[in-house]
């Protein structure tokens, strides 16, 4: 017998959870505690999205200085951080002061909200790891180009005609040049101590993820008692509706039985009277 499941959300689930536990009474704080975590996972998700324009725009070609979107990377990188540094220590701070029923599930609960969070921090220190690699590249890119620069003004100036040194266009060129390669490295700075604090922050939420993948064996094993239990069920509704039409056709049978009999008998009587 085959059973199927809709995947459920977990703020949805916490929060008919919620609803249910206000019905008995007040809700442990944990569920106030989980639902918070699930939101900043939520809002931390949507940053990200953010974080992910941003550094394509941060590393599109311009014209600006760039300070306006590495700045606006900062704010991002901070908040999403932030948020996870939060929700961490939250998550580890949860009460384990209710029943054990609760317990337990409080358990399931927290390790599905650190997982969630684990995969987020992974993901955040992969996106600061490919934007480090390309500012790396784009500062070489620049160093190699001022390196070029200075060369040709270099023999420029040893050339009997190289009194006129560079035009405007090339001695704008080459600071630009120069004040972007200091950017890029000042970025870099950056983009390194973040993911740095993000290997820290990964470090604590793995301590929280016990047994990965113990929510998802336990659901499935779960669900496969309920599926056994659900087929025992059945099997043993369709033995007791076999009984029970059993039970009807001997009723019957001994009814007939006790006709006949009585039929036999009332003929009998009615041979010995005639």
């Amino acid at each position: 017998m085959l059973l199927s499941f809709a995947p459920i959300a977990l703020p949805t689930l916490l929060s008919a959870l919620k609803k249910t536990l206000v019905l008995q009474g007040l809700p442990p704080s944990w569920v106030d505690d989980s639902e918070e975590i699930a939101a900043n996972i939520q809002r931390a998700k949507a940053k990200m999205a953010e974080l992910a324009k941003a550094h394509s725009k941060a590393l599109m070609p311009s014209f600006g200085d760039g300070k306006e979107d590495q700045r606006a990377i900062e704010v991002l990188t901070k908040e999403i951080t932030d948020l996870l540094r939060k929700s961490e220590k939250r998550l580890r701070n949860l009460s384990n002061n209710g029943s054990s029923e609760d317990s337990t599930l409080q358990k399931n609960v927290q390790r599905s909200l650190a997982t969630d969070l684990q995969t987020l921090s992974v993901e955040l220190r992969r996106k600061q790891s490919t934007y480090l690699k390309r500012l790396q590249k784009q500062k070489e890119d620049g160093a190699d180009l001022e390196m070029n620069l200075n060369d040709n003004r270099y023999r420029l100036d040893e050339d009997d005609f190289g009194g006129m040194g560079f035009n405007e266009h090339q001695m704008s060129k080459l600071k630009q040049s120069e004040f972007s390669t200091v950017e890029r490295e000042r970025e870099i700075t950056q983009v390194v101590q973040s993911v740095n604090e993000l290997a820290q922050i990964m470090k604590d939420i793995s301590a929280l993820v016990i047994d990965q993948g113990t929510i998802v064996d336990r659901i499935d094993y779960n669900i496969q008692n309920v599926a056994t239990s659900v087929e025992e069920g059945f099997k043993q509704l369709q033995k007791a509706e076999r009984t029970q039409k059993k039970g009807g056709m001997v009723m019957r049978a001994t009814v007939l039985v006790i006709l006949c009999f009585i039929m036999i008998v009332l003929l009998i009587l009615k041979e010995l009277l005639l």
